[in-house]
């Protein structure tokens, strides 16, 4: 047996290992998923509502992909080490607490990650962790929903028997309790009956494999808890008429605009969003295209870590500063060079504002930089993503 054939089997062990284990896990906390709609399921309907639904309807689609596995998993291994981190310091917290409500006759959970309380003053935050390739600037819109769903949903039934905590195995070790009551079980404190006389924020902490940023806080908004339930209960009535088959596949909405999700979306190869004509004999070319942009992807990569290398052995080795150095028949030096001067526009437009309204002149700055923006000329971008093709199911591909 080739030690590559080997080394496959050994990844074959790791892919069916982490498939049973977030078989296994997800069943014991979040149950039967078909059975109630989740904040990530809402989270993703405002995204997408055709991938929220059919992601929902087979849940155990990529399932059998081991870099899809090792993403969804990388969320889990970031939240334990969190929760080690949080032990260690022995915080009031929670994890995993679940809040179970019915809106219009729609069953609805959310389950949050993190929930720390206090007594003194009444203190309660809602911590959402989130596994990310690169930290994002601000947060998706989706994710933002998933938080303002949980802290409207703990504000609005703080005094109802929707609470509950369950144990490794899946067992609830408390059920259908208030807060309040969860509090005095769990941590042994007295909070308010009324919320609106408790300090609550919610978080969000995301993390990539060498970065990690704070988002927040987010505080409870009425208007984005009641846009997350009427998500939530159209997302439930498309799942049902999809499993009654009332309504195909083809007929659903999908993402508006240009959506990177699109790339990854595991049903993308029918979606109706990229319905067009068919030109197989172009195929060779794109071939070509993805392979070269993957093959400059690595390249720039390495360039960056040759440069970065170079600049640290620069900087770090006596007697180089300032000079150059030879190397063969090459010769190089690290400089600073100054930053590039950008103009800030909002900065500028404050300040112009200020000095018109000093010297009694009504005008609109805006509208006045607006006359001054010059547009460049026109281009064409071409758009590439890779079609996701399974075999079809009930005329859906999976």
């Amino acid at each position: 047996m080739t030690d590559n054939s080997r080394g496959s089997k050994l990844l074959d062990i790791v892919r069916r290992g982490l498939s049973r284990h977030s078989t296994l896990t997800t069943a014991a906390l979040l149950g039967n998923r078909l059975d109630y709609v989740g904040m990530s399921d809402i989270g993703a309907y405002l995204t997408c509502p055709r991938m929220a639904i059919l992601n929902k309807i087979h849940a155990e689609k990529g399932t059998d992909d081991l870099a899809r596995l090792i993403t969804l998993q990388r969320g889990h291994w970031f939240e334990e080490g969190i929760a080690e981190a949080f032990g260690s310091l022995n915080l009031p917290m929670v994890r995993q607490l679940e809040i179970d409500v019915t809106t219009h006759g729609i069953p609805i959970k959310a389950h949050l990650d993190f929930v720390f309380a206090a007594a003194s003053p009444p203190t309660v935050r809602i911590l959402e962790v989130k596994s990310c390739q690169k930290i994002p600037d601000s947060l998706y819109p989706s994710y933002e929903l998933q938080v303002y769903g949980q802290l409207g949903l703990l504000s609005q039934y703080w005094k109802e028997p929707v609470f509950s905590v369950k144990d490794a195995s899946g067992k609830y070790s408390l059920h259908g309790k208030t807060f309040p009551e969860l509090a005095h079980h769990l941590w042994g404190i007295e909070l308010p009956n009324d919320w609106r006389k408790v300090d609550r924020e919610a978080w969000v902490l995301c993390l990539s494999m060498t970065e990690a940023r704070a988002i927040g806080p987010y505080a409870a908004s009425d208007e984005m808890l009641n846009l997350a339930l009427s998500s939530g209960v159209k997302c439930w009535n498309g799942l049902q008429m999809l499993k009654s088959g009332t309504l195909a596949p083809s007929s659903m909405p999908t993402a508006s605009g240009l959506n990177s999700l699109c790339e990854r979306c595991a049903w993308n190869s029918d979606c109706p969003k990229f319905s067009g004509s068919t030109h197989p004999e172009l195929a060779p070319q794109f071939d070509e295209l993805t392979a070269w942009k993957a093959e400059r992807a690595s390249l720039d990569e390495k360039i960056k870590e040759r440069e970065l290398s170079v600049k640290e052995w620069y900087a770090h080795t006596p007697g180089t500063q300032g000079g150059w150095i030879e190397a063969g028949s090459q010769r190089f030096r690290a400089m600073e060079i100054a930053g590039r001067r950008i103009l800030n526009k909002e900065s500028l437009a404050g300040e112009l504002e200020e000095l018109f309204a000093d010297k009694g002149l009504e005008i609109d700055v805006q509208a006045l930089l607006a006359r001054h923006e010059k547009t460049g000329a026109p281009s064409t971008r071409l758009f590439i993503n890779t079609i996701n093709r399974q075999e079809k199911k009930d005329g859906v591909q999976v």
